[in-house]
């Protein structure tokens, strides 16, 4: 196929997720607030630090606030990572790939589109926006249904599903460096009583918690949760799970020695600590590490099939 068909195909699954991904944390998280005593260390703007956004936020509002935080994270023109902006841009890459995706993919993301669109005017009710971020992801749920179901298993299926879990695995990353924040040592004593709302709602930003008290019957706890959502085999949201599946995909690749070696430097990396032994600092440390490593690997795969005439930086 094609090097821009690749590349169009790769970058829609990857923002396809992440509107799905974003959706989910911010109505996750909308709901922890709601249970929570107002002197705890998580607020709003903890949303735009998981995102590593400060400086955009800062650069267009003034103020620290539900609204702004909303409006910045779902809506905002200038900030390259809000939800409208993924999702527009899902919508061109899919409206550019016509030719190799089922007919339907297209119908369900420009009913999406302008779905969100025309609600954006309204993410200031609470109810409102509760009710489009549930339905936002259960149209990015149907899009995968669709793709799963009705496309070939050729490259651009692969590049898809690679660039999927590449995504998924950087979003369950952001959301395990909260555990630095609820096992810190010198945390509050309301964050320390709220410990077993934290861990629910942390595992129910990554889709989880049914799948993790189906394992760990009632038990909530730090050392659970972390072990469940790193090292998990069977969860598809586990980095362990997620990480394996860019391998798997990467590869029936054409010519995919040299982007598995930098695949498996990542995985022998990540796996050969007990992350959930480690202090709270360090997981933190660790998660913005993978980080590093899952954007210079995007990187890698950009050369190896999308523009192999440059260099990674």
């Amino acid at each position: 196929m094609l090097s821009r068909v690749a590349e169009r195909v790769y970058w829609l699954a990857r923002y396809l997720e992440r509107v799905e991904n974003t959706a989910r944390l911010i109505n996750v998280h909308t709901g922890l607030l709601m249970d929570l005593p107002r002197d705890v260390e998580i607020d709003w703007f903890t949303l735009v630090t998981i995102f590593d956004a400060d400086m955009f936020y800062h650069a267009n509002f003034d103020q620290i606030n539900e609204n702004n935080v909303m409006q910045f994270l779902l809506a905002e023109p200038n900030n390259p990572i809000s939800l409208l902006n993924s999702l527009s841009a899902v919508r061109e890459n899919a409206r550019t790939s016509l030719d190799i995706l089922p007919e339907e993919t297209w119908e369900q993301v420009n009913e999406l589109y302008l779905l969100v669109k025309n609600e954006m005017a309204a993410i200031s009710n609470r109810r409102r926006r509760q009710q489009l971020l549930l339905t936002i992801m259960e149209r990015c749920q149907t899009v995968w249904g669709i793709l799963a179901n009705h496309m070939s298993r050729n490259h651009a299926y692969h590049f898809m599903q690679t660039a999927k879990h590449l995504e998924r695995a950087d979003m369950t990353s952001r959301i395990l460096e909260m555990t630095s924040l609820l096992m810190a040592e010198n945390r509050s004593e309301s964050l320390r009583a709220a410990e077993g709302i934290l861990w629910t709602h942390l595992l129910r930003a990554l889709s989880a918690q049914q799948m993790y008290t189906q394992t760990h019957s009632s038990s909530m706890n730090a050392d659970g949760v972390l072990t469940f959502l790193i090292r998990d085999e069977a969860f598809p949201r586990s980095l362990f799970f997620s990480l394996k599946a860019i391998g798997r995909y990467i590869w029936p690749l054409p010519q995919s020695t040299t982007t598995l070696e930098h695949h498996q430097i990542i995985m022998s990396e990540i796996f050969t600590e007990r992350l959930n032994e480690l202090p709270a600092e360090m997981i933190h440390t660790r998660m913005d590490d993978l980080q590093a490593k899952l954007a210079n690997l995007s990187s890698q795969i950009s050369q190896q099939w999308f523009h192999p005439d440059r260099s990674v930086a």
